[in-house]
C-alpha cells in the first residue's frame, strides 16, 4: 500500500474540480454512483468521491479499497482517493491489467485471483462507471469466493441495475465467461482458478469474439467508459 502526500487545499480543490467536471463526477455524485453489496464482505461501485467513500466507510467498516482504475499516482483521482484511505486507514490496492474492452493475460488474472482471496472484508472494488471492470471482477468474486455458478454469478454483468451493455464492445467480459462455461459443459470436473492458470488461451477466446459493434458509440462517445 503506497501513501499519497497530504494535499494542501488548493489542491484537494483543484482534484476535486478535475474529477467532478473533466473525470465525468458530476453523472456519478448527482445522479448514480452505482454501488452495491456483492457479498460477504465486498461492495462495488464507480469512482468514489472522497464524501462518499468516507461515508461507506463509516456505514459499513471498510477496510480495503481495490481500485480497478489502477490510476498513476500523479492523478488527481489517485491522490484523493489515497488521501482517504490513509486518513481511515484503509488499504488501497492498484490493479493493472483489467480492461472493459480487453481480457487480462494469465500473470494478470491470477494477480487479481490471489487478491480476491486475500484482501480484508469488508472491501469495495471499483472503476470509473461500476459496470464493466468492476462487473467482471464482481463475477469472480462470487464464483470463486461465494461458490455461485458461473451462470448464475455472471449476473454482476447485467445493464440493469449495473449499466454493463454487452451488445458492444464490452461484450467481450461476457464472452470469456460464456467460454469458460462450455467449457465447465464438456468437463465435469472444471476448475475456473485452475483453467485459468493452465489452459487460458487469452489470444484465442479475443478472436472468437463477435461484438455487436452498432453500439459502441454508445459506451466509447456518449458514456465514455473507459
Amino acid at each position: 500500500m503506497t501513501s499519497a502526500r497530504i494535499l494542501t487545499a488548493r489542491e484537494r480543490q483543484r482534484y476535486r474540480r478535475h474529477q467532478f467536471w473533466n473525470d465525468h463526477g458530476i453523472f456519478r455524485e448527482l445522479f448514480y454512483v452505482n454501488f452495491h453489496e456483492v457479498g460477504r464482505g465486498a461492495y462495488r461501485s464507480a469512482q468514489p468521491a472522497p464524501y462518499q467513500l468516507r461515508r461507506w466507510h463509516r456505514r459499513f467498516g471498510l477496510r480495503a479499497v481495490l481500485n480497478l482504475r489502477a490510476p498513476a499516482e500523479h492523478e488527481p483521482q489517485f491522490q484523493l482517493e489515497q488521501e482517504v484511505c490513509d486518513a481511515l486507514g484503509m488499504e488501497h490496492v492498484l490493479l493493472h491489467g483489467i480492461g472493459s474492452r480487453d481480457l487480462p493475460r494469465r500473470e494478470q488474472f491470477m494477480e487479481a485471483i490471489e487478491l480476491l482471496d486475500r484482501l480484508p472484508r469488508p472491501f469495495l472494488m471499483h472503476c470509473k462507471s461500476g459496470a464493466d471492470r468492476a462487473g467482471f471482477m464482481s463475477v469472480l468474486y462470487t464464483h470463486l469466493q461465494l461458490g455461485q455458478s458461473l451462470e448464475k454469478a455472471s449476473a454482476q454483468l447485467r445493464i440493469w441495475p449495473y449499466g454493463h451493455i454487452r451488445h458492444a464492445n464490452t461484450g467481450i467480459l461476457d464472452w470469456f465467461f460464456e467460454v469458460a462455461r462450455q467449457q465447465a459443459q464438456r468437463d465435469a470436473h472444471f476448475d475456473l482458478r485452475r483453467w485459468i492458470a493452465e489452459d487460458y488461451d487469452r489470444e484465442a477466446i479475443l478472436a472468437s469474439f463477435r461484438p455487436w459493434y452498432r453500439l459502441d458509440w454508445l459506451t466509447d462517445r456518449l458514456l465514455r467508459r473507459e
